[in-house]
Protein backbone atom coordinates (compact mmCIF):
# COMPACT_ATOMS: atom_id res chain seq x y z
CA UNK A 1 0.00 0.00 0.00
CA UNK A 2 2.17 2.81 -1.27
CA UNK A 3 0.76 6.22 -0.27
CA UNK A 4 0.58 8.78 -3.06
CA UNK A 5 -0.37 11.83 -1.01
CA UNK A 6 -2.54 13.03 1.85
CA UNK A 7 -5.56 15.08 0.94
CA UNK A 8 -5.86 17.39 3.92
CA UNK A 9 -3.12 19.95 4.39
CA UNK A 10 -3.26 21.59 7.79
CA UNK A 11 -1.87 24.96 6.72
CA UNK A 12 0.35 26.66 4.21
CA UNK A 13 4.05 26.63 4.91
CA UNK A 14 7.36 25.18 3.84
CA UNK A 15 8.48 22.03 5.73
CA UNK A 16 12.16 22.95 5.90
CA UNK A 17 13.05 20.06 8.22
CA UNK A 18 11.45 17.49 5.93
CA UNK A 19 13.22 18.97 2.91
CA UNK A 20 16.51 18.91 4.85
CA UNK A 21 16.07 15.26 5.85
CA UNK A 22 15.21 14.15 2.31
CA UNK A 23 18.19 16.09 0.94
CA UNK A 24 20.74 14.87 3.48
CA UNK A 25 19.59 11.24 3.22
CA UNK A 26 19.90 11.39 -0.56
CA UNK A 27 23.31 13.05 -0.43
CA UNK A 28 24.67 10.54 2.10
CA UNK A 29 23.28 7.62 0.09
CA UNK A 30 25.29 8.59 -2.98
CA UNK A 31 28.35 9.42 -0.88
CA UNK A 32 28.14 6.04 0.88
CA UNK A 33 27.84 4.22 -2.45
CA UNK A 34 31.46 5.11 -3.13
CA UNK A 35 32.57 3.71 0.24
CA UNK A 36 29.82 1.16 0.90
CA UNK A 37 31.77 -1.51 2.79
CA UNK A 38 33.41 1.01 5.09
CA UNK A 39 30.26 3.11 5.51
CA UNK A 40 28.04 0.19 6.46
CA UNK A 41 30.48 -1.45 8.87
CA UNK A 42 31.56 1.80 10.57
CA UNK A 43 28.35 3.88 10.63
CA UNK A 44 25.55 1.27 10.89
CA UNK A 45 24.20 0.48 14.36
CA UNK A 46 24.37 -2.60 16.56
CA UNK A 47 24.73 -3.14 20.28
CA UNK A 48 28.25 -4.36 19.60
CA UNK A 49 29.13 -0.94 18.19
CA UNK A 50 27.50 0.65 21.21
CA UNK A 51 29.56 -1.46 23.63
CA UNK A 52 32.68 -0.52 21.65
CA UNK A 53 32.02 3.16 22.31
CA UNK A 54 30.67 3.98 18.86
CA UNK A 55 27.66 5.83 20.28
CA UNK A 56 27.36 7.98 17.17
CA UNK A 57 26.20 4.97 15.13
CA UNK A 58 22.70 5.14 16.59
CA UNK A 59 22.34 8.46 14.70
CA UNK A 60 24.53 7.85 11.65
CA UNK A 61 22.74 4.57 10.87
CA UNK A 62 19.56 6.55 10.19
CA UNK A 63 21.18 8.17 7.16
CA UNK A 64 22.38 4.97 5.47
CA UNK A 65 20.28 2.96 3.01
CA UNK A 66 20.97 -0.45 1.52
CA UNK A 67 19.91 0.37 -2.04
CA UNK A 68 18.10 2.98 -4.11
CA UNK A 69 14.67 1.37 -3.50
CA UNK A 70 15.23 1.48 0.25
CA UNK A 71 16.08 5.17 -0.03
CA UNK A 72 13.20 6.06 -2.38
CA UNK A 73 10.61 4.23 -0.30
CA UNK A 74 11.72 5.89 2.92
CA UNK A 75 11.98 9.35 1.42
CA UNK A 76 8.54 9.07 -0.16
CA UNK A 77 6.92 8.09 3.16
CA UNK A 78 8.90 10.89 4.84
CA UNK A 79 7.54 13.43 2.37
CA UNK A 80 3.91 12.23 2.49
CA UNK A 81 3.66 12.02 6.29
CA UNK A 82 6.38 14.41 7.42
CA UNK A 83 5.18 17.71 6.02
CA UNK A 84 1.90 17.95 7.99
CA UNK A 85 3.63 16.76 11.16
CA UNK A 86 6.36 19.34 10.78
CA UNK A 87 3.94 22.16 10.14
CA UNK A 88 1.98 21.11 13.23
CA UNK A 89 5.00 20.63 15.52
CA UNK A 90 7.38 23.24 14.16
CA UNK A 91 10.73 22.33 12.64
CA UNK A 92 12.72 22.04 15.89
CA UNK A 93 10.22 19.74 17.62
CA UNK A 94 9.72 17.76 14.41
CA UNK A 95 13.45 17.00 14.14
CA UNK A 96 13.64 16.03 17.84
CA UNK A 97 10.65 13.74 17.33
CA UNK A 98 12.16 12.19 14.20
CA UNK A 99 15.36 11.25 16.04
CA UNK A 100 13.50 9.91 19.09
CA UNK A 101 11.55 7.55 16.84
CA UNK A 102 14.63 6.53 14.86
CA UNK A 103 16.63 5.75 17.99
CA UNK A 104 13.75 3.72 19.47
CA UNK A 105 13.40 1.75 16.25
CA UNK A 106 17.11 0.96 16.10
CA UNK A 107 17.20 -0.12 19.75
CA UNK A 108 14.26 -2.50 19.37
CA UNK A 109 15.79 -4.04 16.26
CA UNK A 110 19.15 -4.45 18.01
CA UNK A 111 17.39 -6.30 20.84
CA UNK A 112 15.94 -8.73 18.31
CA UNK A 113 19.01 -9.30 16.13
CA UNK A 114 22.79 -9.06 16.17
CA UNK A 115 22.76 -7.77 12.57
CA UNK A 116 23.69 -4.21 11.76
CA UNK A 117 20.70 -1.92 11.28
CA UNK A 118 20.63 0.99 8.88
CA UNK A 119 18.04 3.23 7.30
CA UNK A 120 15.49 5.85 8.29
CA UNK A 121 12.65 3.32 8.56
CA UNK A 122 12.34 3.48 12.34
CA UNK A 123 12.13 7.27 12.30
CA UNK A 124 9.66 7.29 9.43
CA UNK A 125 7.51 4.62 11.07
CA UNK A 126 7.41 6.95 14.05
CA UNK A 127 6.02 9.65 11.78
CA UNK A 128 3.15 7.32 10.92
CA UNK A 129 2.51 6.86 14.65
CA UNK A 130 2.43 10.62 15.19
CA UNK A 131 0.27 11.12 12.12
CA UNK A 132 -2.18 8.54 13.46
CA UNK A 133 -2.51 10.46 16.74
CA UNK A 134 -2.73 13.98 15.28
CA UNK A 135 -4.48 13.41 11.93
CA UNK A 136 -6.58 10.23 12.17
CA UNK A 137 -9.26 11.58 9.81
CA UNK A 138 -6.97 12.88 7.07
CA UNK A 139 -7.41 11.08 3.78
CA UNK A 140 -4.50 9.07 2.33
CA UNK A 141 -4.57 8.24 -1.37
CA UNK A 142 -2.95 4.87 -2.04
CA UNK A 143 -1.45 3.68 -5.31
CA UNK A 144 -3.09 0.28 -4.89
CA UNK A 145 -5.92 -0.06 -4.24
CA UNK A 146 -6.44 3.39 -5.79
CA UNK A 147 -8.72 4.84 -3.14
CA UNK A 148 -8.68 7.42 -0.39
CA UNK A 149 -8.42 5.84 3.05
CA UNK A 150 -8.87 7.61 6.38
CA UNK A 151 -5.41 7.79 7.93
CA UNK A 152 -6.51 5.62 10.85
CA UNK A 153 -7.45 2.79 8.43
CA UNK A 154 -4.40 3.19 6.19
CA UNK A 155 -1.92 3.25 9.09
CA UNK A 156 -3.69 0.36 10.87
CA UNK A 157 -3.36 -1.77 7.72
CA UNK A 158 0.28 -0.71 7.34
CA UNK A 159 0.99 -1.72 10.95
CA UNK A 160 -0.69 -5.11 10.47
CA UNK A 161 1.59 -5.72 7.47
CA UNK A 162 4.62 -5.02 9.66
CA UNK A 163 3.40 -7.42 12.36
CA UNK A 164 2.65 -10.22 9.91
CA UNK A 165 5.99 -9.72 8.18
CA UNK A 166 8.02 -10.36 11.34
CA UNK A 167 7.55 -14.10 11.01
CA UNK A 168 8.84 -13.98 7.43
CA UNK A 169 11.92 -11.88 8.14
CA UNK A 170 14.64 -12.51 5.60
CA UNK A 171 17.24 -10.19 7.09
CA UNK A 172 16.84 -7.45 4.50
CA UNK A 173 13.97 -5.55 6.17
CA UNK A 174 14.16 -4.45 9.81
CA UNK A 175 10.50 -4.92 10.75
CA UNK A 176 11.27 -4.65 14.45
CA UNK A 177 12.73 -1.22 13.75
CA UNK A 178 9.45 -0.23 12.07
CA UNK A 179 7.44 -1.43 15.05
CA UNK A 180 9.74 0.21 17.60
CA UNK A 181 9.67 3.54 15.80
CA UNK A 182 5.89 3.39 15.36
CA UNK A 183 5.21 2.69 19.04
CA UNK A 184 7.68 5.38 20.10
CA UNK A 185 5.93 7.78 17.73
CA UNK A 186 2.53 7.16 19.29
CA UNK A 187 3.86 7.40 22.84
CA UNK A 188 6.02 10.49 22.39
CA UNK A 189 4.10 12.77 20.00
CA UNK A 190 2.08 14.59 22.66
CA UNK A 191 5.10 15.09 24.91
CA UNK A 192 7.17 16.46 22.05
CA UNK A 193 4.38 18.93 21.22
CA UNK A 194 4.81 20.41 24.71
CA UNK A 195 8.58 21.01 24.38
Amino acid sequence: MLPLYDKNKIREGIPYGTIFLVSINTFIFFLACAYSNFAFSFFAFSFENLWNGMFFTIITSMFLHGNIWHLLGNMWFLWVFGNNLELKLGTRRFLIYYFICGIAGSLLFALSSSDLVLGASGAISGLLGGYLVLFPRNKIRALFPPFFFPAVIYIFLWFLCQLFSIGQMNGSVAYWSHIGGFIAGILSIKRVRKL
